[in-house]
């Protein structure tokens, strides 16, 4: 079962960023729709609501999407009663909470180290060179 551990961090940082761009629309639409209640609020206060309503979304898009990122066994798309989805939706929902541009980040690092790494690779050995 040998998969490359560079394709395997590639598809986790993929999924997470189109989690994260989901988990955020709904996280502002909810704002949108509570923004006169939470007008009124401290900002300790204020900012607590705000983070818990992204780790929620991020939980929801999560489970709504069928998607594994962190590739838990026994996890199964929509097994609403099934402890494993529950525990990959919950990490996931505070992983995802972080925000998109965070995961961007993460996966430009990863696609220049692949690119660094091919270009290595492909590079002709000088001929004075013993390998």
């Amino acid at each position: 079962m040998g998969t490359d551990p560079a394709s395997a961090l590639t598809l986790f940082f993929t999924q997470m960023v189109g989690l994260s761009v989901a988990s955020e629309r709904v996280t502002e639409t909810v704002k949108q729709w509570l923004g006169p209640t939470l007008a009124n609020w401290s900002a300790a206060r204020y900012s607590g609501a705000i983070q818990t309503i992204a780790i929620v979304s991020g939980m929801l898009v999560t489970a709504l999407s069928g998607l594994n990122p962190l590739n838990i066994p026994l996890a199964k798309p929509f097994d609403w009663f099934n402890k494993a989805d529950w525990l990959s939706w919950v990490i996931s929902g505070i992983l995802v909470s972080g925000g998109s541009a965070f995961w961007n980040h993460l996966l430009d690092i990863l696609q220049a180290a692949k690119v660094q790494k091919e270009k290595l690779a492909n590079s002709p050995v000088p001929a004075g060179a013993t390998q």
